[in-house]
């Protein structure tokens, strides 16, 4: 069992050790918390806050500090802990095995907390390692919790696909109006409850975990971000270069990157698309044949859908019924969600809708699987827009830079949200320097899938300038959160000699899909 620090403090005088009852135990350790209640930060054990937890036979815990640690005040945030030793009371005999495993969780705002196959997952991926898990500060099993439900029925990023930022109308600056008054509404409902919005950053985050490390009685740490998560990871390093001897980069989105313009960010994702039917063209003769002007492939099917778009009316199981339109914007918007699943049909799709055929889009669409009802599950919407919007401190766009922007491209509704951050209420509280790209000697394994359109390998290229120690591979055939054999292989050789070249022969496991060629009828 993993004692810190801390534990070791407040048992001086009293009489755990030896009881030998459940029952004593839990009253023990409840005169432990209360003998240290006013110290800030302190951990304190604690019951599991998700079965998923207590069924991996974690030790729990909640951690406790200030809101914002620059200025102290009466304000405080909880956080759930959860530390999780390797299966089976396996020894850790190698010294690299001895330096826990810290999750930073993405979403941003997602908990994997109750998600038992998930940290299965991770167990898997870290080998023999000791691994901490935990929701950081505003996220769902958090206290204070920054929820905003209602943001769920509007956001492009949670409401998947049939969202009002890209089916309500065929007017954009009136689907822009849908998501900003919800934004605005979730800062201020925030706001009344007394939270401090501005403090829910990477910056702040980094600062949480750095006091958990040295509570927990870890010289370092092994950082392991997922997604918005690996931008906290090399955050991090930056403000605690000394505590991380490594990380690993899951489907990285960074945050110095994410303060570009987000029509930068669109066109980039973009360029997955084409790139996709040029691997099809590459590869099959037949691909060529129908497709060849495959460069233009994705802009052409695009026009065709504003020339003439896509409508459906759909009703759910309760008889509420809704006309949803599909334009062009929204051909993109569900092909940056959907690439992943849809890559092998998207040759014979744009084929077809240039054609005139719209046969495949209510598939694309899914409009079978239609929903009056919107959720977000397991995410705290609330922090979703704190921390995107707050690690942009003073470098978030305003309202007039975002219209601009969706006039230009109305696709970016849809698309990753930083452009909602005009109609946020401040800016974040972070360092001047907090979005300058870290410059950090720390040797990272970084993960992509082919065919994610969100994060893929140019973010680690652009780490790289002042990250030199970052190998990156890319798993063919893969999305965002790509799981196979090789990536688990991988982060175990990579903890075992982080400044190692990692060997990546496996990356294509992963067989692509037969290319769907199919001419128009």
């Amino acid at each position: 069992m993993h004692t810190p620090r801390w534990w070791h403090r407040s048992q001086q005088g009293k009489y755990l050790v030896g009881a030998a009852s459940a029952f004593l135990l839990a009253c023990s350790t409840a005169n432990a918390q209360s003998s240290s209640s006013e110290e800030i930060p302190r951990l304190e054990s604690t019951q599991c806050v998700t079965d998923a937890l207590t069924a991996l036979n974690a030790e729990c815990y909640t951690f406790h500090g200030y809101e914002n640690w620059d200025e102290p005040g009466d304000n405080l945030i909880e956080i759930p802990v959860a530390v999780i030793e390797p299966q089976h009371g396996e020894s850790q005999s190698d010294e690299t095995q001895d330096v826990p495993v810290f999750f930073f969780p993405g979403g941003p705002g997602y908990s994997s907390l109750g998600n038992q196959d998930y940290i299965e997952q991770l167990r898997k991926d870290i080998g023999n390692r000791t691994l901490v898990t935990m929701d950081h500060r505003g996220y769902v099993n958090a206290k204070p919790a920054l929820e905003c439900p209602d943001y769920a029925d509007v956001s492009p990023y949670h409401n998947i696909i049939h969202t009002p930022a890209i089916t309500s109308s065929l007017k954009p600056m009136e689907r822009l109006e849908t998501i900003t008054s919800a934004v605005e509404d979730c800062y201020q409902k925030l706001s009344d409850e007394g939270i401090d919005v501005a403090q829910y950053n990477q910056y702040s985050v980094s600062r949480d975990v750095e006091e958990i490390r040295k509570l927990l009685d870890y010289d370092e740490i092994d950082a392991f971000g997922s997604s918005t998560g690996s931008g906290t990871v090399v955050s991090f390093i930056q403000y605690y270069p000394d505590s991380v001897r490594s990380a690993i980069l899951g489907w990285p989105w960074f945050s110095h990157l994410r303060n570009r313009p987000p029509v930068d960010e669109f066109y980039t994702a973009k360029q997955t698309f084409t790139d996709t039917l040029a691997l099809c063209a590459a590869e099959d003769k037949a691909c060529r044949d129908m497709l060849p002007n495959w460069l233009l492939a994705i802009d052409q099917a695009r026009r065709s859908l504003d020339a003439r778009p896509y409508i459906v009316d759909v009703e759910d199981d309760a008889g509420h019924s809704e006309t949803l339109y599909f334009d062009g914007a929204a051909f993109l918007d569900t092909l940056y969600l959907m690439l992943p699943a849809d890559y092998a049909e998207l040759p014979s799709l744009v084929a077809d809708i240039k054609a005139g055929d719209y046969t495949r889009l209510r598939d694309f669409f899914l409009i079978d699987d239609y929903s009056a009802e919107t959720e977000a599950p397991n995410y705290a919407l609330g922090y979703f827009l704190a921390h995107v919007c707050g690690d942009m401190g003073s470098n978030r766009p305003s309202r007039a830079d975002s219209i601009a922007a969706v006039q230009r491209e109305p696709a970016i509704l849809g698309f990753e949200p930083p452009w909602v951050c005009g109609w946020w209420g401040k800016d974040g509280d972070v360092p001047s320097e907090h979005n300058v790209p870290p410059e950090s000697d720390t040797p990272a394994l970084a993960i992509h899938g082919q065919m994610d359109p969100c994060c893929g390998t140019r973010w680690s290229d652009q780490l790289r300038r002042t990250m030199p120690n970052v190998q990156a591979v890319e798993y063919q055939g893969l999305g965002h959160n790509p799981v196979n054999e090789c990536r688990s292989t991988m982060i175990q050789a990579f903890l075992d000699d982080p400044m190692a070249t990692v060997d990546d022969s496996c990356r294509q496991e992963v067989a692509l899909e037969p290319w769907v060629i199919e001419p128009p009828q």
